[in-house]
């Protein structure tokens, strides 16, 4: 009986250590912590059922341009898609038009994120007999070369048979978001 236990735990200790190696490799693939950041403040929040935008303070002026990576703390929250001299729109994750291509963990699955206007978006495009299950880590893969890959987005969350994606963020209490700047000819 107790030495069952003591294997079983040897075997669930491998599996952690190997997939943690992978996790560390994955993101090590990419320098994530070597880009600087950029704090800004969210100025308005753009509330319509469809559209989940919001306006930070800071623009072009200060380096921000279409395309780079918006976070809340470690958590990816959209995207730059519009900069004026000092001001800038991120769509949001939940944004009915976000598509991002994801990796879910454990499994190294692949997929494409699409917001839903909610508090949560849905699993797209997984491959048939895939693993991915309630409570597994959702991840940018950085396979649309936009985002840097291993950027933390949500837990899965299989309701009725859809594999919805709960976001890490509380993307209706943003005070400040962290933009990644890229300088030119790094990446």
């Amino acid at each position: 009986e107790k030495e069952f236990n003591i294997s079983s735990l040897d075997n669930d200790l491998k599996f952690y250590k190997s997939e943690n190696k992978k996790l560390k490799k994955f993101i090590n693939e990419e320098p994530l912590l070597e880009g600087e950041y950029i704090i800004t403040k969210v100025l308005i929040d753009k509330e319509s059922p469809y559209i989940k935008s919001i306006i930070i303070n800071k623009g072009f002026e200060a380096g921000i341009e279409k395309g780079m990576a918006a976070m809340d703390r470690s958590y990816m929250i959209g995207r730059v898609i519009e900069t004026n001299y000092l001001s800038s729109r991120i769509l949001l994750i939940n944004d009915l038009n976000s598509k991002i291509p994801v990796i879910i963990e454990p499994g190294n699955t692949k997929a494409i994120l699409n917001g839903l206007g909610f508090d949560y978006g849905e699993l797209e495009y997984l491959p048939k007999n895939n693993i991915v299950d309630t409570g597994h880590v959702v991840y940018t893969s950085g396979s649309d070369r936009i985002f840097l890959p291993g950027i933390p987005i949500g837990k899965v969350d299989i309701i009725d048979g859809n594999k919805n994606v709960k976001f890490f963020s509380d993307l209706k209490q943003l005070d400040f978001v962290k933009i990644r700047y890229i300088k030119r000819g790094q990446n």
